[in-house]
């Protein structure tokens, strides 16, 4: 977030010391490193060159120096589901909250309760909420795509996605649909608008919430 942003919620009491504020800015930019270096390891992960049986020697490296922070989080059942791991995602909004204190404070020299609740919502909505809504947005729109368009790999495609959405198109049925017959096709798209809708309106939410936040004096 922008750093001015909050400027108008700050204390008025006097900033901390200058060498407290510079060691602040230093471990805000080795916290900005450290998050690059998970985005590094995420992505090597997922590259495999071809014949290769095992990682890279950087990827190796890497892990020695990531893998010891990310599975702090791989305890969150929750957020592993099959191949879909979002714990990384927390990890990240942690880091994020950190660096975005540290780098407030080392600016100002000051720091209140009110702009950290917002930037932990907004690191929230960032890293966490938003990703996954999208996510599930995109997930749905391809659904709709294989309701409409039949192939001979369709049921295929259908079978894989529900796989990963099932869970949200029950969901959506018992919420809006409870008892009452519904064809495929209807199902999917009320799930898509009803998410859609759930997105604008948790982004609305969100800026409200952190404006209100921001300008706390306390």
């Amino acid at each position: 977030m922008d750093e001015t942003y909050y400027n108008g919620g700050l204390f008025s009491f006097s900033t901390a010391p200058q060498w407290l504020m510079g060691i602040a800015s230093f471990l805000a930019a080795l916290i900005s490193l450290y998050s690059l270096l998970i985005w590094v390891r995420i992505v090597l992960t997922w590259i495999r060159l071809p014949g290769q049986s095992a990682e890279n020697p950087l990827s190796q490296f890497l892990g020695r120096i990531i893998d010891p922070y990310l599975n702090w989080f791989r305890g969150i059942s929750t957020l592993r589901r099959s191949h879909i791991d979002l714990t990384p995602l927390v990890a990240l909004a942690v880091l994020s909250v950190v660096q975005s204190i540290l780098r407030l404070f080392g600016s100002y020299g000051k720091i209140t309760v009110g702009m950290v609740l917002a930037l932990v919502l907004s690191t929230l909505w960032s890293f966490l909420i938003s990703p996954i809504l999208w996510f599930v947005m995109a997930v749905l729109g391809v659904r709709l795509y294989f309701c409409y368009k039949r192939g001979p790999n369709t049921l295929a495609y259908i079978k894989m996605i529900d796989s990963l959405v099932g869970g949200v198109l029950n969901w959506v049925q018992r919420l809006f649909y409870k008892g009452k017959a519904i064809n495929d096709r209807q199902l999917v798209l009320s799930s898509l608008i009803f998410f859609v809708l759930v997105y604008l309106g948790s982004s609305a939410l969100v800026k409200v919430l952190v404006a209100v936040f921001a300008k706390l004096s306390f």
